[in-house]
């Protein structure tokens, strides 16, 4: 039923399904918390997907078609997979101002639910003469439950599960630099890694996937930030541009080889891989470049937060909407087990391409108002601006943050 060269084809989805913005700071590329102040972040993360951009940036589905043969015959048909994948994330952030230009964090991103649905169809074969007619849908899946391979069904599953905890530090050089002090430019360097506390993917299954950084796809396990941002003259302060360029790492780990237990007609790869295999994901390189308008600063109404704060109109503004664009480069993935075929049946799907990603964040801060909180709504595009070798995920956010100082 199945070259073991094509079989991983379908388990490509157990990779690159999310592209989450959920676990970078707030505010602008250079921006740090005021001294021994906290930044309590919660955020719900609803991302969707449903097709890929392929080596010539053509829109292509998630999965290849796969071709099914009878043994030593002909086409039974071809398996036309049209995949849908959603995840649901919780993404809970702290922040601490160690010094006023040097802050701390801490990411904790819990996956809520995620679904994946294949969504198979079917393109009859050649005509079959000890059938009178080409295989139906009914006929070939008939044909593979006598074998013990059921059909691909929906995926359900990591509820609560951890991803990949991030600590990180940003700190905002420029205030150390003479010539930049009294300026509207402001300069930052930023840092995180990772914890490996996600979870892999269940070998075994053909449309699961896990919740590691790889699986999510959303940022690299070691990354560094350069970030500026430019209040612009003659506005007012209400516009602020800002840059950020980053180098995120992708490091080698090792997984289980399919065994077959569950689909052993498209899953029993152990005899041609070997019992595992490693995989280099692949480093990403990228800009963005944000624009931050204030839409209302809004009223510093006399209450107990602005009375105790030294300058009230330093307070966030209480409307705020920020646009940008983001490019993301896409290193070649490097896989290694025992079959040099399977390693480039992986890695044709995984090779050197891009992203363009568009983002907007509405933030509405109450603090002006007496009230610690502040509400963002936030949206990311991956499909609206065709990529290369990279899936097309969108990605909604809807979250409060609260900052806090206790002494």
């Amino acid at each position: 039923m199945t070259c073991p060269a094509r079989a991983p084809l379908i388990a490509s989805l157990a990779a690159g399904l999310l592209f989450a913005p959920g676990l970078s700071w707030a505010g602008r590329p250079s921006e740090t918390l005021p001294k021994y102040t906290f930044l309590f972040d919660a955020a719900y993360v609803h991302s969707f997907l449903n097709h890929a951009y392929g080596n010539d940036g053509e829109n292509t589905q998630l999965i290849d078609k796969l071709y099914r043969y009878e043994p030593g015959g002909g086409l039974q048909g071809i398996i036309i997979p049209d995949a849908r994948v959603t995840y649901q994330l919780l993404v809970l952030k702290l922040q601490y101002g160690l010094t006023d230009d040097l802050s701390l964090g801490l990411g904790v991103p819990v996956v809520l639910a995620t679904t994946v649905e294949p969504r198979l169809s079917w393109v009859p074969g050649d005509y079959m003469w000890w059938l009178g007619r080409s295989y139906t849908e009914q006929d070939f899946w008939d044909w593979a439950a006598s074998m013990g391979q059921p059909r691909p069904g929906t995926f359900r599953g990591n509820r609560g599960a951890l991803s990949d905890i991030v600590l990180g530090a940003r700190w905002r050089f420029s205030d150390r630099i003479p010539a930049l002090a009294g300026t509207d430019l402001r300069l930052a360097f930023a840092t995180y890694g990772v914890l490996p506390t996600g979870r892999k993917k269940d070998p075994e299954e053909i449309v699961a996937t896990g919740t590691t950084t790889w699986d999510l796809h959303f940022q690299g396990e070691l990354g560094f930030h350069l970030g500026a941002d430019w209040t612009v003259p003659g506005t007012d302060r209400r516009l602020t541009l800002g840059l950020d360029a980053f180098y995120e790492i992708l490091f080698r780990h090792r997984y289980i080889t399919p065994q077959g237990t569950i689909n052993p007609l498209i899953l029993n790869l152990a005899p041609y891989v070997g019992d595992s295999y490693t995989l280099d994901p692949g480093d990403f390189l990228g800009a963005a470049l944000s624009l931050e308008a204030v839409l209302a600063r809004g009223p510093v109404g006399e209450n107990w937060l602005t009375a105790r704060t030294e300058n009230p109109e330093s307070l966030p503004p209480l409307l705020t909407l920020t646009v940008g664009y983001a490019f993301t480069w896409l290193f070649q993935s490097d896989w290694q087990s025992q079959s040099a075929l399977w390693d480039w049946s992986q890695e044709k799907l995984w090779r050197p391409g891009y992203k363009n990603r568009l983002t907007a964040e509405l933030v509405l801060s109450l603090l002006r108002l007496g009230w610690p909180l502040q509400v963002v709504v936030g949206y990311s595009n991956l499909s609206w601006i065709p990529g290369r070798n990279c899936r097309a995920t969108d990605t909604l956010t809807v979250g409060v943050r609260a900052p806090a100082k206790f002494f």
